[in-house]
């Protein structure tokens, strides 16, 4: 695969995760092969400059972002499940049962947080690696912004700001050299 293709295959497929969730029934598959496609993408680029940290900080943050999420859901569902368990929802009226609920699910969020924050900073990385193979700064700048907006997400502002990263990162794919400057490192 060439650089042309990375260009293509990552600003495609970033545009897919960011329109995905939108699309009604199939967004969710829009979204799955969105990041397919820029996996597909910083592999290139990882390979074609001969280093693996482009990938492997992307592949961190992937983890971290899907370990946050299972990690949210799994104390969801047994915080659900134990107050059903515990003789329905009618025993929420208490209220000592009604915040230890409350701080359980915070507690997942404050989790899912951290993890997404981590996330952000493993996809910094990866992309102020590109920046400095490519010459293609936006991806620095996006990557940045992943980052803040992940930190800033509990406030809210986060949102908006992954959202232009997210813009962001479309626009420095499709910035990226149609060849890659120097013939990756062999092992």
């Amino acid at each position: 695969m060439e650089m042309k293709d990375a260009k293509l295959y990552g600003g495609i497929g970033a545009i897919l995760q960011l329109v995905g969730p939108f699309v009604p029934s199939i967004g969710f598959i829009l979204a799955l092969v969105g990041l397919v496609l820029v996996f597909l993408a910083v592999k290139t680029i990882s390979e074609k400059s001969g280093d693996e940290g482009i990938f492997n900080n992307y592949l961190k943050a992937f983890i971290a972002q899907i370990l946050g999420i299972i990690i949210f859901v799994g104390i969801i569902v047994a915080t659900i499940g134990t107050a059903i368990l515990k003789g329905g929802m009618g025993k929420l009226a208490n209220p000592m049962e009604f915040m230890s609920l409350i701080g359980t699910i915070l507690l997942g969020f404050i989790i899912l947080w951290i993890f997404y924050t981590v996330a952000g900073y493993f996809k910094k990385k990866s992309y102020e690696l590109i920046a400095q193979y490519t010459g293609t700064d936006m991806f620095k700048t996006a990557g940045l912004l992943f980052f803040i907006g992940a930190i800033l997400i509990i406030l809210g502002i986060g949102v908006l700001i992954i959202l232009i990263a997210e813009i962001l990162e479309i626009v420095a794919f499709f910035s990226l050299p149609e060849t890659s400057e120097s013939a990756p490192v062999s092992a």
